[in-house]
């Protein structure tokens, strides 16, 4: 055989070989989706280099939204956080908890650092009504991995209406 019609012959096997591999799939039932439960619920611990806000996902939790913004102070975070969800937050999902600002706001947040491990954040509103844990939560992790990644500190919120118990992050670590 010469070289000419081995070449002429190459072709020819391809195709061969492309309908017996198209072939060989044919009989193959398709199947219905196999449900295999919720998602995996992963942790996600702070970077040490970002502030991160933390909002509600829709099953409850909290989840947070770490900000490409330059480095910016507790309190202007916590400001941050009552503004709301931004584009960004809604568009994954993320809402809040927290009173949207109101007529009833007296001022901007104010933060008291007591020691490493207790800081107190001053609320520039009245309350009408409990805040709910998972909107104290918000605040008290939004300022707690402020002050340490590892969340660890204890935060007291105040209002116009005076202090609450001290909170710690649920998420400390």
């Amino acid at each position: 055989m010469s070289r000419r019609s081995r070449v002429r012959g190459a072709p020819s096997v391809a195709l061969l070989l492309v309908g017996a591999v198209a072939l060989a799939g044919c009989g193959i039932e398709p199947t219905a989706v196999v449900e295999s439960g919720r998602a995996a619920n992963v942790p996600v611990a702070a970077p040490q280099s970002a502030d991160v806000l933390y909002f509600v996902a829709p099953d409850g939790r909290l989840a947070p939204s770490v900000l490409r913004d330059p480095r910016m102070s507790t309190g202007a975070l916590l400001s941050r956080l009552l503004s709301g969800p931004g584009t960004q937050e809604r568009g994954s999902g993320l809402s809040s908890e927290l009173p949207a600002r109101t007529d009833k706001m007296v001022g901007p947040v104010r933060v008291e650092y007591r020691s490493a491990k207790q800081v107190t954040v001053r609320l520039p509103y009245f309350l009408d009504a409990e805040l709910s844990d998972t909107a104290k939560d918000q605040l008290v992790c939004t300022a707690a991995v402020s002050l340490d990644a590892s969340a660890k500190s204890e935060v007291v919120l105040v209002t116009e209406d005076g202090p609450m118990s001290p909170l710690r992050c649920p998420l400390a670590r």
